[in-house]
């Protein structure tokens, strides 16, 4: 019902209001693509404040939910993590991604999607035929998705990664990485800075911006080169970003 062993995540940061609960929003989004609810979650008091679920007082786990009663949860906004089964890669769970060390509310969180990694849990080189076209697929699908919640929802940014984490625009400011694989919204109007991580990235142009990647769709020819490329990027949306962070978003 859930993934397991090595994870491969997309986090999503929302910088303006959305229609519903960001969580409620990406699920519709994925629900639109084929996914289906598996009836498990993690749910509360709308608004509370937590680092990380599970382990936050006040939510609690429900093992057996209907799918519609899984939606009327996360529309009212206490929804704060929900299994799904996503066609092309199986178990799936959306939630709202840790703050360490730190208690906010939901919308100061990034809403993350995370499968099993399967092949993409190896190192490139060490993949057989097999491994190779399974990633293949998995990277596929998991760019589907990507996409779609990018196209429908417009987030500021958006990091994929394999165990890591999607830092907040106030982690950005005191210099946390951004990453290797970014979308970043046309709305930041950044692309003029990103000549250098262009150069050492792999690019898709979607409708609301340009997913810049490093490591998925192959690995840049000179990580620590790509890390720098990004510090200044970085720093930029979080000044743009840090103030409209701490706004309310539903």
């Amino acid at each position: 019902m859930w993934p397991g062993g090595v994870f491969l995540s997309f986090g999503l940061w929302f910088d303006h209001p959305l229609d519903e609960p960001a969580l409620a929003a990406v699920g519709d989004v994925l629900e639109e693509n084929g996914a289906t609810y598996a009836g498990a979650m993690f749910h509360g008091p709308p608004g509370l404040s937590f680092s990380r679920v599970p382990g936050a007082p006040g939510i609690t786990y429900a093992g057996v939910r209907s799918a519609r009663e899984v939606r009327r949860c996360l529309r009212d906004g206490g929804g704060y993590r929900v299994a799904m089964s996503l066609p092309g890669v199986g178990p799936a769970a959306i939630s709202f991604e840790a703050t360490p060390g730190e208690d906010v509310p939901p919308e100061r969180h990034p809403v993350e999607v995370t499968v099993e990694a399967g092949a993409f849990a190896i190192p490139r080189p060490l993949w057989d035929e097999s491994e190779r076209a399974a990633a293949e697929a998995r990277q596929a699908v998991v760019l589907r998705y990507l996409e779609a919640c990018c196209t429908a929802l417009d987030p500021a940014y958006a990091v994929l990664h394999s165990e890591g984490s999607t830092p907040t625009p106030a982690a950005l400011s005191v210099g946390r990485q951004l990453g290797t694989d970014i979308f970043v919204s046309k709305r930041l109007a950044l692309e003029p800075r990103l000549t250098q991580v262009n150069r050492l990235s792999h690019t898709l142009q979607w409708p609301t911006g340009t997913f810049h990647s490093g490591w998925f769709l192959g690995e840049t020819p000179d990580l620590d080169a790509l890390l720098a490329a990004w510090t200044r990027p970085a720093l930029l949306i979080a000044e743009r970003l840090t103030e409209t962070s701490a706004e309310p978003r539903r």
